[in-house]
């Protein structure tokens, strides 16, 4: 008894995997180059290579098909085909007209995969073909690396008439795995009739819409050529490059000398801690964010660091992200310049991105040029705070990253 239930066990199981399956020999017909006025035949067979009967629910030509095709078929709507039965394409081509023309034939069907379709290309020849060539300058295109969703850079591609014939281009057609992904306005015109040594442009711009390599083929028919022309256009999709890591910029207090300094550089906020620069200096717990001199932070401007002069200067230090006003302190005998300090971007019209906090820069001048010192806030208490003592504003002049 055991024996017989797990014998109709298998069985029930195995029936309720059966499935038809489409099996297409060839599902692409390429047809080549054709003599006008002539014909040519070539065969597909569909089969059901499936264990269980499937039906068309369809068979029909594409819309584009070009009436140089001729199709005679045995698939037929509601016919239903048993596992292991077929039935024939046959796909005849006879150009009336000069150029590569397509077609195809749908079979939708009730098996797993029901969008199928046999495709096919060929392309009519007259006396005309061979008696012009097309050359393409300079030949592929490769476009650098694109993030995804962006529009690179335009690149010209230049369609010339080798002769001796004129050439009258009839399409220009970009195929191939992902020719979405680039776009060619230009000066090349179909119908129009170059004679030989004149030329067209076409301006490709890629827009990456994945990752890893993309690909098309610009195909250019005209009945003076031998055979179609074709150029490849490529390109890599790459992700946004994230941006660098942001950096404390620490702000200490001197009491004793009531002076403020920063430093991005933590060894030196360090030796400042142990007391290695003098005495007196504490954190005030106030930062604002920036990136290090050693990044390519994007949107971003070099900050250079200054010190007074001994004896002539301010004995405080000074910070600039403007390039003008760098240059024009590095001239002053009452300041020295000790080098860059971090990056940070700046700024536009007096105004941050909306994704930044500006840092304000406050100026007190001093009963003598050695107690001129500056402050950079961000902190919106601290601002007040220093409205209210008296510093003189400057206005923003940093933007901190969040």
């Amino acid at each position: 008894m055991m024996r017989v239930l797990a014998i109709l066990l298998l069985f029930v199981a195995g029936s309720a995997c059966a499935a038809g399956r489409i099996c297409i020999s060839r599902d692409v017909l390429l047809f080549g180059e054709q003599a006008i006025g002539t014909a040519v035949t070539q065969s597909s067979s569909v089969t059901n290579c499936g264990d269980a009967p499937f039906s068309f629910t369809d068979v029909s030509l594409h819309p584009a098909t070009s009436p140089a095709y001729r199709i005679a078929t045995t698939c037929t709507v509601g016919q239903s085909l048993g596992p292991g039965a077929s039935c024939a394409v046959d796909v005849t081509f006879a150009p009336a007209a000069p150029g590569q023309v397509s077609g195809g034939l749908w079979l939708h069907n009730a098996t797993t995969t029901p969008d199928q379709i046999i495709t096919f290309y060929g392309r009519g020849a007259d006396a005309r073909s061979g008696t012009a060539t097309l050359a393409f300058e300079p030949g592929p295109l490769t476009f650098a690396p694109q993030v995804i969703g962006t529009t690179s850079n335009a690149q010209t591609l230049t369609l010339r008439n080798l002769g001796p014939a004129d050439l009258t281009m009839t399409a220009l057609v970009l195929n191939g795995p992902t020719p979405y992904d680039f776009r060619f306005p230009g000066t090349c015109m179909l119908g129009v009739a170059y004679p030989a040594g004149a030329s067209c442009e076409l301006y490709f711009y890629f827009t990456p819409a994945g990752l890893g390599t993309r690909l098309a083929r610009l195909n250019v028919d005209a009945p003076q050529l031998a055979s179609l022309a074709i150029t490849s256009i490529s390109g890599a999709g790459i992700g946004a490059t994230p941006p660098p890591p942001a950096i404390d910029v620490i702000e200490f207090f001197n009491a004793v000398l009531q002076h403020y300094f920063l430093t991005a550089v933590a060894a030196e906020a360090d030796a400042i801690d142990r007391g290695a620069v003098g005495p007196g200096w504490v954190r005030t717990g106030l930062t604002f964010r920036a990136y290090s001199i050693d990044t390519q932070a994007e949107d971003t401007l070099p900050v250079c660091r200054f010190f007074g002069t001994p004896g002539q200067g301010p004995s405080a230090h000074f910070f600039t992200a403007d390039a003008a006003e760098c240059a024009l302190v590095r001239t002053n005998p009452r300041w020295l310049y000790e080098g860059l300090a971090f990056r940070v971007a700046v700024p536009a019209g007096g105004q941050c991105a909306a994704n930044t906090v500006p840092v304000v820069r406050f100026f007190w001048p001093g009963a003598i040029v050695t107690e001129a010192r500056h402050r950079y806030v961000k902190d919106a208490g601290e601002l007040v705070r220093m409205r209210s003592a008296g510093w003189i504003e400057e206005g923003p002049v940093f933007c901190s990253p969040p």
